[in-house]
């Protein structure tokens, strides 16, 4: 839920901004579906232990609450839109070593982008939709390495979310109209970040990449002929 009302608080400035700029359709999408983790460094650094070092393995139980979401609103002008799109991932590390008991960003391995997306044909009369963008990742770490547990009630408002790094984002998507401004999008998506979390004496650089497949509602909430 905390993560829900920051991406509407970054929207309401979103739409500050750029609203009644010029004419343009405004729609609305939310989303369900699953990433498939890539396989990438994981490095924890404790003050006078060790360096460990591996290949993490994340899963992501996207199906169980708080479960896998994208949310987007995008600003649509001659076939092309500026974004902004949220989407929140959990990650669980598979393959702990020893010295790890737990480490995981489930509260939200959030990603905030600001995205260009464009239509065009990709065969014929059959409409695509191109998004390419980038942003922060907004993580909440929770883990125990060495037998340290990282207490979650820190960081911003004691809420244990930090800005933890960047991410890309680049999409492929279809829409099917469903009932007038109502349809159904469907996506393939690509995200790569950097992170670096705390944890307890020191902090955890990750990297992770991901493909990500959803599907979900959108609606033309604005337009201006």
């Amino acid at each position: 839920m905390k993560s829900v009302k920051l991406f509407f608080i970054v929207f309401i400035l979103f739409i500050s901004y750029t609203f009644g700029q010029e004419k343009s359709n405004w729609s609305v999408e939310a989303h369900g579906g699953f990433p498939i983790n890539i396989p990438l460094p994981l490095t924890i650094k404790q003050s006078g232990e060790p360096t460990i070092k591996l290949t993490a393995h994340f899963y992501s139980e996207p199906f169980v609450p708080p479960v896998y979401w994208v949310y987007r609103f995008s600003k649509w002008k001659n076939n092309k839109a500026w974004e902004f799109e949220m989407m929140h991932q959990k990650l669980y590390l598979k393959n702990t070593p020893p010295e790890v008991e737990y480490f995981s960003i489930t509260h939200g391995f959030n990603l905030l982008m600001i995205n260009r997306a464009y239509k065009f044909d990709l065969f014929k009369d059959k409409e695509f939709i191109f998004r390419i963008g980038g942003g922060i990742v907004y993580a909440h770490p929770e883990n125990s390495i060495r037998g340290k547990e990282l207490n979650q009630k820190q960081s911003y408002y004691n809420l244990g979310y930090y800005i933890s790094g960047p991410t890309i984002n680049i999409a492929l998507a279809k829409q099917f109209p469903i009932y007038q401004r109502f349809y159904l999008n469907t996506e393939v998506k690509h995200n790569t970040s950097y992170a670096k979390v705390p944890v307890v004496d020191g902090h955890a650089t990750v990297w992770h990449s991901a493909f990500e497949f959803i599907a979900g509602l959108g609606i033309y909430i604005i337009h201006k002929p």
